[in-house]
C-alpha cells in the first residue's frame, strides 16, 4: 500500500504557511522558501507551472492540502471508499 510522503507547511503555494503533502516544488524548493513571493502574489507566480503540471495529470507543483493526519492516510480507490462509507451505514 502506497503511503502519503510526510506533510510540511509549505509557503511556495500561496505565500503563507499551510499543511500540505510533500511534492516535487516542496522537495526542490523546500517547503518554507525564500524563493516564495508574499500571499498574495505566490499563488499567480506558480499558476502556469501548476496548470502545466495538472494538464498532464501531474501534481508535482499544485498544493496538496492535508489536515494533521496525513501520515494516518492511505491510497484507495474511489469505488473502494464509497463501499468502506457505505458499509458505515448499516447498523
Amino acid at each position: 500500500m502506497k503511503r502519503l510522503a510526510i506533510r510540511r507547511l509549505p509557503t511556495l503555494f500561496t505565500g503563507r504557511p499551510a499543511r500540505g503533502i510533500v511534492n516535487r516544488l516542496m522537495r526542490e524548493r523546500g517547503p518554507m522558501s525564500d524563493a516564495a513571493l508574499a500571499f498574495p502574489l505566490a499563488t499567480a507566480a506558480i499558476a502556469p507551472l501548476r496548470a502545466k503540471a495538472e494538464s498532464r495529470g501531474s501534481g508535482d507543483f499544485s498544493p496538496l492540502w492535508s489536515g494533521q493526519n496525513a501520515s494516518g492516510c492511505k491510497e484507495i480507490s474511489a469505488a473502494r471508499l464509497t463501499l468502506e462509507l457505505a458499509a458505515g451505514l448499516n447498523p
